[in-house]
């Protein structure tokens, strides 16, 4: 019953960790009007990054 409970608890977690992830990456992608086109895809390219980084830490931690 505790692995179950533990399970679950680690999914809504991951979850959780993933949409505040997002949801910063978001913020900071909004300030668009200002950058220039250079700038624009560097930031798409790190956000991208960033987001396999997290992808890659989530596998290695899995077990």
């Amino acid at each position: 019953m505790d692995r179950i409970i533990r399970m679950i608890i680690s999914r809504l977690m991951r979850r959780g960790i993933t949409r505040g992830i997002d949801a910063g990456f978001n913020a900071f992608g909004n300030r668009d009007e200002q950058d220039t086109p250079q700038q624009r895809q560097a930031t798409q390219r790190n956000t991208q990054r960033a987001r396999k980084m997290t992808r890659m830490a989530r596998r290695f931690t899995r077990f």
